[in-house]
Parts: C-alpha cells; sequence; structure tokens
C-alpha cells in the first residue's frame, strides 16, 4: 500500500461529514436514551469534477487508475477551508498516550490569543481533526486544543502537528469511482472517499 499526493486540481463542488461511531439505546419502559460513545469516527469525503479537459483531465483519470480502487490512500483536504488561526511556529503534542477530545500540545508561539479558532484543521498521527474551540497559548507556549473526532491512536511526545493550510488526512476510495465523457475532450469525475482509521 502507498499513500499518493492528491492531483493539484480543486473540485467543483465538495462535501465534508463527520461520521461519528455512536450507538443509542432507547428504554422500552421509560423512553430514555443513553448514549455510548466509542471510537473511529471518521471523515467522509464526496468531491466532483466537472469538465475536466486536457492535463487535468489525463492527470485526474491516471490517479484514478493508480489507486487501484481501495488498495491505495491519498493525502487529501477540505477545499473550501480557510484558516481563522493566527498562531505561529512549531507545534508539537506535549506528553504521550494522549486520548479524547482535548489534545495537549506546545508551541513556540507564546502568548498568542487565538492561536487556532473553531474550524480550523490540525493533523497527527494521520488523523485530521477539527479544532471545536477556540484556543490560546499561554506564556509558556503550551495550549490545550478541543477537537472532534476524539484521538483514535495514542500520541507520541513531540510528535509534529500540521496546522496550517492546507491540513492533509489519509483517505481512501469509498467506492467505486470514475468518470463520464463528453465531447470535445471533457470528463466530469465523481469520487467518495473516507478517511482511514488505520493509517
Amino acid at each position: 500500500m502507498t499513500t499518493f499526493a492528491f492531483p493539484s486540481i480543486t473540485p467543483t463542488s465538495s462535501s465534508f461529514e463527520l461520521v461519528t461511531n455512536t450507538k443509542t439505546f432507547r428504554s422500552p419502559i421509560t423512553n430514555a436514551v443513553q448514549t455510548s460513545s466509542r471510537q473511529g469516527s471518521l471523515w467522509k469525503v464526496g468531491m466532483s469534477f466537472n469538465n475536466l479537459s486536457g492535463d487535468d483531465r489525463s492527470e485526474m483519470q491516471a490517479f484514478l487508475a493508480k489507486l487501484n480502487g481501495q488498495e491505495h490512500r491519498f493525502l487529501l483536504h477540505d477545499h473550501s477551508y480557510t484558516r481563522r488561526g493566527v498562531g505561529f511556529g512549531t507545534l508539537t503534542i506535549n506528553g504521550a498516550g494522549q486520548s479524547g477530545a482535548n489534545l495537549v500540545c506546545s508551541t513556540t508561539g507564546t502568548s498568542i490569543t487565538g492561536y487556532v479558532k473553531a474550524g480550523d484543521y490540525v493533523s497527527f498521527n494521520n488523523e485530521l481533526h477539527m479544532v471545536t474551540t477556540d484556543a490560546n497559548s499561554d506564556a509558556s507556549g503550551n495550549i490545550t486544543i478541543q477537537i472532534a473526532p476524539p484521538i483514535r491512536k495514542s500520541t507520541i511526545n513531540n510528535g509534529s502537528i500540521d496546522y496550517t493550510s492546507p491540513v492533509n488526512g489519509v483517505f481512501m476510495l469509498a467506492s467505486k469511482s470514475g468518470w463520464s465523457n463528453e465531447l470535445a475532450g471533457l470528463s466530469s469525475f465523481s469520487l467518495d472517499a473516507v478517511e482511514d482509521v488505520l493509517a
């Protein structure tokens, strides 16, 4: 299995969905609902590329062929994403073995209000996460970032965190993907992908 870079082609339209791994149980006696959150939440993406021609058309065709269905993986970001946070410098994981929805970090950018903001993306351990609450770095460069989905794999101390745009996750095709051909060498592409939780 190889992980490829996604072609530098912007989709005509795209959709991002956080597929949570929760289970609910409703009591047949009281009608009360209990909810359990489990690991394994992931991002699901749909993209359409309309009327590609020339190099873009050929590159996308070759890329889909190269993936060989679900054999290989690719790095992908949200093409509509605009970073809101103002943080700068190196951002690293502060502490091994972290889990849950709070990520403790260290940064060289100290005392910065709005280092990351709600809606920003961060990526580490080949996992793509969204920041859910604005976070500031303190005078020592410490920062705790609330994220969704929760951390899937145990963190490594001093592991690097990608937080500048674009922020990539590791994805795989969710189903067969292909293209339709039009006259004059135009092709339209549609593909669905899901984050690889084992990457």
